[in-house]
């Protein structure tokens, strides 16, 4: 045998091989194939149903053991849609409970130590500047109050709902991790719930109601402010403002299809341009800006000024230096400081000017204000308002 012969006999496979193979292959492609394709559409159909399933029984079975365990002041919370909805039309002609006073926005440095704190959810009529709103509250504020801690400091919650609410509610902090962020424990009209955590992280943290439908509950006013300082603190000593962009909506329905009638910093459109803050020439600030939503974003600038140090969501590891701007989404934050220099109006606003159009428009004003086009008896008329 050659050379040739013995390598072609080598590499040369026996006709009735390849038949099986071939066969092998068409067994394989034609019919195995497809089995297994079958069998992957039956298993995501399944995973479908199953989804399906589990939403019609809504988050609240998930929480059901839970609210069991709270007793009769809280019932099982959820996320997703529920009878709990917005009033139809929330621009009233019906008699204020109240009228929106200047949102107080100095807040200053806490103690590392334990903290308790109470709150108590309110249905009020409330008057913000020319109209009545139903408002859903925390403390009778929109937002609620400010709250500060340390890191490392026990939190206890206290969550009220009063006795002449029609509705259940709740809170959900976002700087804890209990289940719900605490939104398990649902609190009838007239109870009360308490639950307690520990504050892990530095940062800007929202409070809000987590009742379903969520959306509905912040639309209507319920939320905060959680401000959880560093251990050494947040640097130099310097003043300090706290501020919550959110929405106003007239009605549930422009809540769902989200149509602001008007937007504010602290709950009151334009009101830090009626009245501005006011601070000596060449100040150095700190501001803690939450945005609260639910549903916009903000693209929070100061006119006049550069951010010297930016902490994204309030962490100082998420520090960035030089800023214009800073987007937040809804429930997102930022720490911001800044100089004013000299004299002069210092303008914050969100940079999405149609909404600062309709409210989320605020000034500052160093020492006597001058120069500055609109001077201290206008402050609103440089173009910012």
């Amino acid at each position: 045998m050659t050379e040739l012969d013995a390598s072609t006999s080598a590499t040369t496979i026996p006709e009735n091989r390849v038949s099986r193979a071939k066969r092998q292959r068409l067994i394989d492609f034609d019919i195995l194939a497809p089995l297994t394709i079958l069998g992957v559409l039956i298993s995501a159909l399944a995973i479908v149903i199953a989804f399906a399933a589990n939403q019609s029984n809504g988050p609240a079975a998930a929480a059901a053991p839970n609210a069991a365990a709270a007793g009769d002041s809280a019932t099982a919370g959820g996320y997703g849609g529920g009878e709990n909805t917005a009033p139809t039309t929330r621009v009233t002609e019906e008699k204020p409970d109240f009228t929106a006073k200047t949102y107080d926005p100095v807040t200053k440095p806490v103690k590392a130590g334990p903290k308790t704190f109470e709150l108590t959810a309110t249905e009020k009529n409330i008057k913000v500047g020319a109209k009545t709103y139903k408002m859903w509250t925390f403390n009778n504020t929109v937002p609620g109050p400010v709250l500060r801690a340390v890191v490392g400091d026990k939190i206890t919650i206290k969550i009220t709902n009063a006795s002449d609410s029609k509705l259940p509610h709740s809170v959900d902090y976002h700087a804890s991790r209990l289940t719900l962020g605490g939104g398990h424990v649902q609190v009838a009209p007239g109870k009360s719930g308490t639950f307690e955590f520990t504050a892990e992280y530095p940062g800007v943290f929202m409070y809000h109601c987590a009742t379903a439908p969520v959306l509905h509950h912040i639309g209507m006013g319920m939320y905060g402010m959680l401000i959880v300082q560093p251990k050494e603190g947040f640097g130099p000593k310097m003043p300090e403002y706290a501020i919550t962009q959110s929405e106003l909506y007239a009605s549930s329905k422009d809540i769902d299809e989200n149509r602001p009638d008007s937007m504010a910093f602290n709950g009151v459109p334009s009101q830090y341009a009626a009245k501005p803050l006011r601070l000596p020439a060449d100040s150095n600030v700190r501001m803690f800006v939450m945005n609260a939503g639910p549903s916009e974003v903000s693209s929070f600038h100061v006119v006049g000024t550069v951010f010297d140090r930016v902490f994204e969501d309030g962490n100082p590891r998420n520090v960035s230096f030089g800023r214009q701007a800073l987007g937040i989404p809804a429930s997102g934050s930022g720490v911001f400081e800044m100089q004013l220099k000299g004299e002069g109006q210092f303008p914050f606003v969100t940079h999405q000017f149609n909404h600062a159009a309709k409210g989320a428009v605020g000034m500052m004003i160093s020492g006597d204000g001058k120069p500055g086009p609109g001077g201290v008896e206008d402050a609103g008329a440089n173009g910012h308002h």
